[in-house]
């Protein structure tokens, strides 16, 4: 796998200048690529345009071109595309569900038929380890996701996104809202999955 980013611009109706100018890099499999720079510089911008999230913007327009092992994003249907490239948000956001059904949710939907517990529980259960939450809540998977605290909330987010095998995760600032304590367990995380997928941390 490689993320390959050539002469990436994205341009907001109004503003005075593009929000990202000219940006290009390659990010190898297994490689960790970091976002650098002042409040309003474009990095959040740069972020979601690797998945196709800035389209949702009314009337932004982005030029240049992002690979994806050698294939244009704008090639793909995008749910493929966003299996494929995740994302987490400065803010943790599970959904309204137990904490299982949070992790098994994307493997529930991209499919035609809808797998059973049974069939999902090893993929959730290997999810939850890699994202480093297994211990804390292996006896309360039922339990509702917003009530864990926003560390395990956003743990739980990165094993949302892991459950649907992707292989790239963009991360926008994960550990911004986080106590210390919390944002030291994140990290060892992410260093832990960069053995499995590509990552990009602003």
């Amino acid at each position: 796998m490689s993320l390959h980013v050539s002469q990436l611009s994205v341009h907001y109706p109004g503003a005075a200048r593009a929000a990202v100018q000219s940006v290009s890099f390659t990010l190898p499999a297994g490689g960790i690529g970091v976002l650098i720079g002042p409040s309003g510089c474009g990095k959040t911008t740069l972020l979601r345009s690797l998945n196709r999230l800035v389209e949702l913007t009314p009337a932004a327009t982005r030029t240049g071109r992002i690979m994806l092992d050698n294939e244009s994003v704008d090639d793909f249907d995008v749910t493929r595309l966003r299996a494929r490239v995740g994302m987490l948000f400065q803010q943790p956001n599970p959904f309204p569900m137990s904490i299982f059904d949070n992790v098994a949710y994307g493997l529930r939907e991209r499919g035609s038929r809808r797998p059973r517990r049974k069939e999902l529980e090893p993929i959730v259960v290997d999810a939850l380890e890699r994202a480093g939450l297994w211990d804390e809540v292996s006896k309360n998977l039922n339990h509702p996701a917003l009530a864990l605290s926003g560390g395990q909330q956003q743990r739980l987010c990165i094993a949302r996104s892991l459950a649907v095998s992707p292989e790239v995760l963009l991360l926008d600032e994960p550990c911004s809202a986080l106590d210390p304590i919390s944002t030291s367990i994140i990290e060892e995380t992410i260093v832990g999955l960069r053995s499995e997928v590509a990552i990009v941390i602003v």
